[in-house]
């Protein structure tokens, strides 16, 4: 069985959060020696799908991105910012009616 490479991709995106998440993701998948075609089967999505989730593209399903967490043995889940991240105050004053 072959290996999975440690090799950094270009990115599909630049938005820094999803950035950050498929390269945890990819080290994720590689930690546990795991190809990308394996875990895009155990997820139901293509392999395409799960490099482009890995590599920061924009435009993929929630649902597929949980499915590739959950196939890594990983819950995605949000926390709160930290002062220095973002005023939550600014935010949701936004949506007062």
């Amino acid at each position: 069985m072959s290996s999975p490479r440690n090799k950094a991709g270009k990115p599909a995106g630049d938005v820094p959060e999803l950035l950050e998440l498929g390269a945890e993701l990819g080290a994720r998948r590689r930690t546990l020696g795991r190809l990308q075609q394996d875990v895009a089967t155990a997820a139901g999505v293509s392999r395409s799908t799960l490099h482009t989730i890995e590599h920061g593209g924009a435009g993929v399903r929630w649902e597929k991105v949980a499915a590739v967490a959950k196939s890594l043995g990983l819950r995605m889940s949000f926390e709160p910012l930290d002062a220095t991240e973002g005023d939550v105050g600014d935010a949701a004053g936004e949506f007062d009616n």
